[in-house]
């Protein structure tokens, strides 16, 4: 080493800096406190204020304080960037252009390069004849610079220097107190770094999430449905739901929470709910595909565990058959009446057992009476039970009148406004009351036909008619529908109706649509009304030309 001029150590050319570039020695140099411009210099930049502010305006009111304290014509930060092999500008006074143009500096290369490299403070007394690669320097008019580098916990972050446009000696007590500037701002730029990343994930997380979970719940007659979901205000989970019709008239409802949190909870769900969906599909009942579903989760690497419900709803029989996977247990409200838990037995959260078995167990839902599945985001409160939890939402769904009511009463009483420091999913299922008419408007599509024949049949058990009564009504009605669908209409959107009415034992049903019938098509086709006339009463049928009626009538015995 070679001492130099100005209170600073020099270091020759030859030990790994550039032309023109001095090291300068911090660690055994600290500013002079006894004199009282220097404690105003260290306080204004251990402003406890400072801590307060978001990183842009710290980053201007900092740059703004090193360029009066040392009284320098430009300050600049250059970060470094994601794959930590070049400087980037990121904030400046008087070299604003470094900002603007977004100039880049190798790490090694140039004077801020050789900052960042060797992690020690460096002055250029003459940017003329130094190894400067930033060619803004020079065009600034730029004489006299010292750097330091921006360090948290041992890791780089980036560069701090400042510049003069006449030739300036700093010393080693200038080079400690830019040092103290980068300590403040270092720490502020990586908790803003570490926000922005949390921040970029959670939105990530939740759009994963809500493109995993159904885009639209099905429209099933006589069994609203609505669901709600909420994410956690700091970090999305694995919350999901979904509702599906199920082979021989049946509907699906499943609720499931993720253990943990994060994008890869999210991706889980996914995982979670295609598998429910492709089992349930397939015919399994609700304890068997909670096992397969365990079987799944224990396949997958990395796994993870999950608390999940499944119930399959017979609207005919208004019967509910559900299995629990360590999931809290599906409440039912009653329109006017007080909401109940329902008994179950759960099992082991899927992924927490290799062999779990699960109990299935089976209810009655009344006409009217509303089943709620929900993840524990929605219960389970800090510093109070379980218990008090269920109870909170037993008495916010009880006397509601619909599905949507009772979500909307949940979203009042237990969603908070900032959302909840866990997802929040809910769905909702009503086995809406038997109206004394039947009055459908459904899309002219053949998969409707399972709904009306289901809803008529519990119609007309509802009006008292026997079991033959009701198969012959049903067949007479499911033909008409199906001309009406097959014939009233060219491909495109469209609609029918089914009527019904039950007045001193005669039934008449009557199905319209707004289309033109065609001619039968084929030697073995027409043969719909033939069915409908051998099995009511009376077939009617008036075509308009602005639609077709069907009108039949079946007297009940007495």
């Amino acid at each position: 080493m070679v001492k130099g001029e100005g209170n600073r150590t020099a270091q020759p050319v030859g030990s790994g800096l550039g032309e023109g570039q001095v090291f300068l020695g911090t660690g055994s140099v600290a500013p002079d406190t006894t004199r009282p411009e220097q404690v105003s210099r260290i306080y204004r930049l251990n402003d406890p204020a400072l801590s307060e502010m978001e990183l842009e305006p710290l980053l201007n009111e900092l740059l703004g304080r090193i360029k009066e304290i040392l009284s320098v014509d430009t300050v600049a930060i250059l970060l470094l960037d994601d794959k930590g092999e070049e400087l980037v500008a990121r904030a400046a006074r008087g070299l604003e252009e470094e900002v603007e143009r977004g100039f880049h500096i190798p790490i090694g290369s140039g004077y801020a390069g050789r900052i960042a490299a060797e992690r020690a403070p460096i002055f250029i007394a003459d940017v003329d004849h130094a190894d400067v690669v930033n060619p803004i320097l020079r065009q600034k008019g730029i004489r006299s610079l010292l750097g330091v580098p921006l360090i948290v916990e041992a890791d780089l972050l980036g560069v701090l220097h400042v510049g003069t446009l006449k030739p300036r000696t700093f010393t080693n007590e200038d080079a400690a107190v830019l040092q103290l500037a980068a300590n403040r701002v270092a720490p502020a730029i990586e908790r803003s770094r570490l926000f922005q990343a949390l921040a970029r994930e959670h939105r990530a997380g939740v759009m994963l999430q809500r493109s995993l979970l159904p885009d639209r719940l099905p429209e099933l007659v006589g069994l609203p449905v609505a669901a709600r979901y909420f994410p956690a205000r700091d970090e999305v989970g694995g919350d999901w739901y979904d509702v599906m019709e199920l082979p021989r008239g049946k509907i699906g409802v499943a609720i499931g929470d993720v253990v943990g949190h994060g994008i890869g909870a999210a991706a889980l769900m996914g995982q979670l709910r295609t598998a429910l969906r492709a089992y349930a599909l397939d015919g399994y009942e609700p304890a068997e595909v909670l096992e397969r579903l365990n079987r799944l989760v224990q396949s997958i690497r990395g796994r993870g565990m999950a608390t999940a419900a499944y119930a399959t709803f017979d609207k005919e029989k208004g019967t509910l058959r559900f299995a629990s996977a360590g999931h809290p247990p599906p409440a039912v409200a009653r329109p006017g009446g007080e909401a109940r838990l329902l008994e179950t037995s759960p099992g082991a959260p899927l992924g927490a057992l290799s062999y779990s078995k699960y109990v299935e167990q089976e209810a009655t839902l009344e006409d009217g009476d509303i089943l709620i599945l929900y993840t524990d985001g929605l219960v389970e409160l800090r510093e109070q039970s379980l218990d008090v939890g269920l109870a909170r939402l037993l008495e916010a769904v009880s006397g509601a009148s619909s599905s949507d009511h009772a979500c909307r009463q949940i979203v009042r009483d237990l969603v908070p406004p900032e959302g909840g420091r866990d997802d929040i999913a809910f769905v909702a299922l009503q086995n809406a009351p038997v109206p004394a008419e039947l009055l459908l408007r459904l899309p002219a599509d053949p998969g409707v036909l399972t709904q009306v024949r289901e809803t008529l049949r519990r119609w007309l058990r509802a009006r008292g008619a026997p079991a033959r009564e009701i198969e012959m009504i049903t067949l007479a009605c499911g033909e008409a529908c199906s001309n009406a669908i097959e014939h009233a209409y060219s491909p495109g959107a469209a609609f029918f109706e089914v009527e019904g009415s039950a007045d001193d034992g005669l039934v008449t049903v009557a199905v319209r649509d707004t289309g033109h019938w065609r001619a039968p098509r084929g030697e073995n086709r027409g043969r719909g009304l033939t069915i409908m006339e051998s099995v009511m009463d009376v077939v009617e049928i008036d075509s308009k030309p602005l639609g077709t009626e069907v009108l039949m009538r079946r007297r009940l015995p007495a």
